[in-house]
């Protein structure tokens, strides 16, 4: 009797269950959904993947089972509730195109915008079949208005999704980038890239004081407001890097002019920016790419017009309103509580996506994940009877990755180390091509070099995994060893970084180095679980007591804890007082190392679950100027002699020179020139607006700045293309 009662409880209130859960999902997909940026729990980040496939299923069954009900004649029921449930149909379709916030979940759910068009088409034929039967000609013919309004709205929504999954495409997004072509042949390539390097030199040694720490905002003339938002927005676009696409030599030295001159807070504020608009850009529908290569956002993007931005907001009130007036009387009272629920808060939901697409947010995470070998081990000695269930369960692999290590937070503090790195490249290695490559290629031997460490360099010269490897054990073993007193921020930064790129190696090998080897931590733990046979269980459960395990062994076995044992006394005999120092250097070498070695695909990918500190390096290094993956598939082959192609180039950089000087004489040697054409990163809205401010400064074209008791002047932008003071962020 029970059973029966639930099941005819459940055949009346089946859809009004359905429509209020597929409302649930959304209203949890759009305040949740762009927390996928930031730090979030697994679990939570659980539930938005749950939400997202379970939200489309829902609302399927939900306009499946309306179908349903319309087929079985002996439905029709004397209270019309068959009518109000039409107004159900479109606002389902306006659920099934889903919240702004998120269009995909994963990178691969962009390359199924076919199935997804197939879906709305299905979707959409059920919804306007239950429409047409159920509709009688005696229904009140305000409701009917309402549903046609709200059909408008529900298919228009609907089929964005997929749309927007196509614009995301990875093919899309190549197709829809605007590309520059560069003149020149084959066998002149060599001397184009020797050109870039020598103009490039030119400028960073022209500039070699590293900018002030920003100061406040209103403390800014208006041209030096103007002059950091253009190079901001030059660098914060969503970046071609990540379809693996090489910029051209001009482009790359612009962007090099634009990273070099915006401090520190600038330059990582800017990285963050630029993360998160291309995250929008592949996963979200708050962005797209323009035929000049410029992110769209805001009501610009979603609303072409003042009048179509209008409707947008005023169509959905027009069915309320007539909901309103219609005969409710002769309608259920709970659907008619259901129908004004459904039509609420749907419209604050578009409300809301409205002003999140006008005011959306920039913000990354700087959380940075960490994996540490020796800590897991401890870890699972502390814990060997939990580690027993979960090895017997085969999730133990899953309690490493989660449970053995909490990440750290110090994004911004190494990324200043990469930047200081990259600097230093261009101001002291760099001359030529040769060792613009080389610097590029090195992984800790310019370290070592530099710091008379010659003896331990072939501990970079083996394999890439095999170098992480030894370095992480020898890291550690320098850290927790007695008598070593290192710079607390040096020694903290440096074990951190080594604990990523264990990180990497055990749960993203590919984005480490393709071909790198995720079985050589099982390899090292087991050496290091050998070492600990015959201890008690409980003993030796800290990090500090394995480190003298380690050390105190007789005969060392071969393999990696042997030669970071050798690797970890070298630095600590011979070293002295600078060893953090080099381990530090190392480490950024390495680091700086594999990021430009990564696929822009692959830093892509990773953006939908969090990111991955790498592309912060990977960016920097590509703004930097310095070799991306794409680049370095694509060297050129060089066939002139060195001092040839190096003259050659520099000619050229002299008549360049000469002709500008001719074309604008009243240019003074040695100033920076800024192309006009970056100028299209400020908004045209911004420009028109500030057209008053221009011309009260085209007196004064320039600004400059006291760098040693030397005058170094920049051009800031041409006086029609000014930004008033509202257009600036100010952080």
């Amino acid at each position: 009797m029970d059973l029966s009662r639930a099941l005819e409880w459940w055949e009346e209130w089946q859809l009004r269950v359905l429509v209020l859960g597929s409302l649930g999902i959304q209203c949890h997909l759009a305040f949740f959904a762009s927390s996928r940026k930031t730090s979030i729990q697994p679990m939570s980040r659980f539930f938005i993947w749950l939400s997202y496939v379970g939200g489309d299923t829902l609302t399927i069954y939900a306009l499946a089972t309306l179908f349903n009900r319309q087929r079985k004649r002996h439905y029709h029921s004397a209270d019309g509730s068959n009518v109000i449930e039409v107004l159900w149909v479109p606002i389902l379709l306006v659920h099934l195109g889903g919240p702004i916030s998120i269009s995909a979940y994963n990178i691969e759910d962009n390359e199924l915008w076919r199935r997804h068009i197939l879906t709305t088409v299905t979707q959409v034929t059920v919804a306007l079949y239950v429409f047409c039967k159920s509709w009688s000609s005696s229904a009140d013919k305000r409701l009917l208005l309402a549903a046609i309004l709200l059909f408008i709205l529900g298919v228009f929504k609907c089929f964005k999704k997929p749309l927007a999954l196509k614009r995301a495409s990875f093919n899309s997004i190549v197709d829809n980038f605007q590309y520059s072509t560069p003149q020149m042949t084959t066998e002149h390539r060599e001397v184009e890239l020797e050109k870039y390097i020598q103009k490039a030199r030119d400028f960073v040694q022209l500039n070699k004081q590293d900018p002030q720490t920003s100061v406040p905002s209103r403390l800014l003339t208006p041209k030096e407001k103007m002059n950091t938002y253009k190079h901001r927005e030059e660098l914060s676009k969503p970046d071609k890097l990540f379809v693996d696409y090489a910029y051209v030599y001009p482009d790359r030295l612009d962007k090099l002019k634009s990273l070099w001159l915006l401090d520190k807070e600038n330059t990582y504020d800017t990285l963050c920016v630029g993360l998160s608009r291309t995250f929008n850009l592949i996963y979200s529908r708050l962005f797209k790419v323009d035929g000049g290569n410029r992110a769209a956002t805001g009501c610009r993007n979603r609303c072409p017009s003042p009048l179509v931005y209008l409707l947008h907001l005023l169509l959905p009130i027009i069915p309320i309103g007539l909901f309103h007036g219609s005969h409710k009387e002769a309608y259920k009272g709970i659907d008619i509580k259901v129908t004004f629920f459904l039509l609420y808060i749907t419209y604050l939901l578009e409300i809301s996506a409205t002003l999140t697409t006008v005011s959306y947010h920039t913000e990354w995470s700087d959380r940075i994940a960490q994996h540490n070998l020796i800590a897991s081990l401890a870890s699972n000695r502390r814990h060997s009877r939990l580690m027993g269930i979960a090895e017997f369960l085969q999730c133990k692999g899953l309690l490493d990755t989660y449970f053995c290590l909490k990440p750290c937070y110090s994004s911004k503090d190494i990324t200043m180390l990469v930047r200081r790195h990259v600097k230093n490249g261009w101001l002291n290695r760099i001359e030529d091509v040769e060792s613009y490559w080389r610097f590029s290629d090195t992984r800790g031997h310019w370290a070592l070099e530099r710091n008379g460490c010659e003896g331990i360099i072939w501990s970079t010269e083996m394999p890439f995994d095999e170098s992480i490897i030894l370095w992480h054990v020898a890291t550690d073993l320098c850290f927790y060893s007695q008598g070593t007193c290192p710079d607390s921020e040096c020694a903290r930064l440096s074990r951190q970084i080594s604990n990523y790129m264990m990180h990497l190696l055990c749960t993203n090998p590919e984005m480490l180095l393709p071909g790198c080897r995720r079985n050589l931590f099982i390899i090292a733990y087991r050496e290091l679980e050998a070492i600990l046979q015959g201890d008690d269980a409980t003993s030796l459960l800290d990090e500090h007591q394995l480190v003298q395990k380690i050390f105190s062994m007789m005969e060392p076995k071969k393999g990696f804890v042997r030669k970071a044992r050798e690797l970890a006394q070298e630095l600590m005999q011979n070293v002295d007082e600078r060893m953090w120092e080099v381990i530090k250097d190392v480490w950024i070498e390495m680091l700086c190392f594999s990021a430009g070695r990564c696929r822009g695909y692959l830093h892509a990918k990773s953006l939908g679950y969090g990111g991955e500190y790498l592309s912060f390096v990977t960016l920097l290094m590509s703004h930097a100027g310095l070799e991306t993956f794409a680049e370095r598939q694509q060297r050129v082959l060089l066939r002139l002699p060195k001092q040839e192609r190096v003259r050659i180039a520099k000619e050229r950089i002299q008549e360049e020179a000469a002709s500008n000087q001719g074309t604008d004489p009243s240019t003074p040697q040695g100033m920076v020139h800024v192309k006009e054409e970056e100028n299209a990163a400020i908004p045209p809205a911004a420009s028109e607006a500030c057209s008053g401010l221009a011309e009260q400064e085209e007196r004064a074209p320039t600004t400059s700045a006291s760098q040693h008791g030397e005058c170094v002047e920049i051009v800031v932008l041409p006086k029609e293309q000014s930004v008033h003071p509202l257009f600036i962020f100010s952080e």
